[in-house]
């Protein structure tokens, strides 16, 4: 059964992260190079030398670690574990074999058994072939440097017996080929095609991701020869998950005690990372012992820099037989399938809803030619815009598709999490075992409730695409307004209130805005070749056969999960058109393209 699983606290993944520059990180004259590494260089091996005192005896009263490996995944336990009411079972999962009172505290982790990025960054082989290399953003540059000196630590790339420890630690980690059998990373993009049709904004999604983590690689790759020597893409991908999905960070102020000022200013100037005020990314193992699920029983965190430790405690009491289970926070499905391997099952996961029909909201800026596609129907007119007989009309539509251009990748414009299908506040016994009495989650009426307070958050695409010259006095000076505040803004990921989202509108025009939502929410459902009834017997059917915790259980749930959403979405704006129909018999609106 493969693990699926997280505990990250910091996504650590291309497909979320915003393009930021590090051109101005470039290699020093040889002289300012060997000054600046030169001086750090004391500072580490002071450093070093701290860890190895620490190393032989100082760490805490139940701790004795030495420079000799884990013999396994079992002697790790070991030397972390505080109660004895829990054991690791299938190798990588907690069970309770006892009663475990609320506020109990699991586990110590010293932090001889944390690996961070810190680590990383002092490693002399990182700071020598990678260190500079390009990365797009300080988040991805640091969970890349951690994977990479995870992957070098596992392949014994140093005789170094002062890594023979973080060696041990890295080697415990899922491999390729366990990520391969069920993360969709690894699958082929055929196989997600498949899987989720090319059209599902979680494969668009996927396939940023994928190209992400490997432009990392091939980052380091064209910086260090050596580096390539030793690490192989797939040597690299399998801790890149790892770190994706079972990093944590470790927030807060470091003190001078585990990283001298110097050292950090030094870290500032060159990859512009602050450890001291933002804390570090760390490995955990006992994150990989863990599933998660958003009514959680166990807290992993909370890092004591006097003692030099970390520790797992449970939240609420856990009975005997049940799976200790942390939480990772709260991520959209999408989300959770792409970075970490799987979606909650039982439905406790937050879905999306969208009228982004026609384009990718995730994707670069698209040409006007595509959104022009939003604006085919020409609702609202009595006959279909010609530019020679309807100029006054047509110079608007060139206005309105500039205007979605501009908002085309707000994903707060066009997209909406919806409440979470099951709503509990129930700990599972297990998350990787569905109980006998197992049904795939469907939305309950509470879901029209909630959209008919929020739906009209996503309603500015359909206003713009539906707004005609009667609607507004001087709609075209109107609507250069808001263009000329959209040009001016920092990043189109994040646009500001707009006059024409802010306007009170005709009951005439709402009514053809509601219907356009109506309509990009059927076109959206309609790009899936099935339906949610097929889906559903799908499911149940790998269900009944043991595969719930497959690559194709997990996208099944995410493709079910769109569809009913944009159902959800629809049946909601054919409530309120029903209700109002018979009010407004000029709305002039059409079905098929003009």
């Amino acid at each position: 059964m493969p693990k699926r699983k997280s505990g990250s606290k910091t996504k650590g993944g291309g497909s979320t992260i915003t393009k930021s520059s590090n051109k101005n990180v470039k290699r020093a004259t040889d002289n300012q190079s060997n000054l600046q590494i030169g001086g750090v260089a004391g500072l580490i091996a002071v450093a070093v030398a701290l860890i190895g005192n620490r190393l032989v005896g100082n760490s805490g009263d139940n701790i004795n670690i030495t420079s000799n490996n884990i013999i396994d995944t079992s002697d790790l336990l070991n030397r972390v574990q505080k109660s004895s009411s829990f054991q690791l079972k299938h190798n990588r999962t907690l069970i309770a074999t006892d009663d475990i009172p609320s506020q109990t505290v699991l586990m110590e982790i010293p932090r001889e058994l944390m690996i961070w990025d810190l680590d990383a960054v002092r490693n002399e082989f990182i700071r020598e072939e990678i260190l500079l290399a390009t990365i797009p953003s300080t988040v991805a540059k640091r969970a890349a440097l951690l994977s990479a000196y995870l992957a070098l630590l596992r392949n014994d790339f140093s005789t170094d017996h002062t890594l023979r420890l973080q060696s041990s630690v890295a080697k415990q980690l899922p491999s390729y080929d366990e990520y391969k059998a069920f993360h969709p990373v690894l699958a082929t993009i055929e196989q997600m095609e498949l899987l989720l049709g090319k059209h599902s904004p979680a494969f668009r999604d996927l396939v940023v991701l994928r190209q992400s983590l490997n432009d990392e690689y091939d980052s380091f790759i064209a910086t260090s020869n050596k580096f390539a020597s030793l690490v192989s893409r797939e040597d690299y991908l399998s801790c890149r998950l790892a770190v994706q999905s079972r990093a944590f960070q470790i927030p807060g102020v470091l003190p001078e005690s585990e990283i001298p000022k110097n050292e950090q200013e030094h870290y500032t100037e060159t990859i512009q990372i602050d450890f001291t005020n933002d804390g570090v990314l760390s490995i955990e193992i006992i994150n990989d012992w863990m599933n998660s699920h958003i009514n959680n029983n166990v807290m992993v965190g909370g890092y004591d820099a006097v003692k030099r430790r970390g520790r797992a405690w449970s939240t609420k009491a856990i009975r005997p037989g049940q799976e200790l289970i942390m939480d990772y926070g709260r991520f959209h499905d999408p989300v959770l399938f792409g970075q970490y391997g799987y979606v909650p099952s039982d439905g406790t996961g937050v879905t999306i809803a969208s009228v982004a029909a026609y384009h990718d909201i995730g994707g670069d800026l698209p040409d006007l030619q595509q959104m022009m596609l939003y604006l085919q129907f020409d609702h609202g007119y009595p006959e279909c815009i010609e530019k020679e007989l309807h100029p006054a009309a047509f110079r608007l539509k060139e206005l309105k598709a500039r205007y979605l251009q501009e908002i085309a990748i707000d994903s707060s414009r066009w997209a909406l999490p919806l409440p979470p299908r099951l709503s509990t506040d129930v700990t599972p016994l297990s998350t990787t075992i569905l109980p006998d009495d197992y049904t795939v989650p469907t939305f309950d009426v509470q879901v029209y409730e909630y959209l008919e307070v929020h739906a009209l958050s996503i309603s500015l695409p359909c206003r713009i695409v539906t707004l005609t010259e009667k609607d507004l006095d001087n709609a075209e000076e109107f609507l250069l307004k808001d263009l000329e505040t959209l040009e001016k803004t920092a990043s189109p990921l994040d646009t500001p209130t707009l006059q024409l989202e802010e306007l009170q509108v005709s009951p005439t025009w709402m009514i053809r805005t509601i219907h356009c939502m109506r309509m990009m929410a059927s076109a959206q459902k309609g790009i899936y070749d099935t339906t949610i009834e097929s889906k559903t017997r799908e499911i149940m059917a790998l269900a009944s056969d043991g595969k719930s915790n497959t690559l194709e259980f997990n996208a099944a749930h995410v493709t079910l999960g769109e569809m009913q959403s944009q159902e959800a979405l629809e049946t909601w704006a054919l409530d309120v058109l029903q209700s109002v129909s018979g009010l407004s018999p000029d709305l002039y609106v059409r079905s098929e393209p003009c």
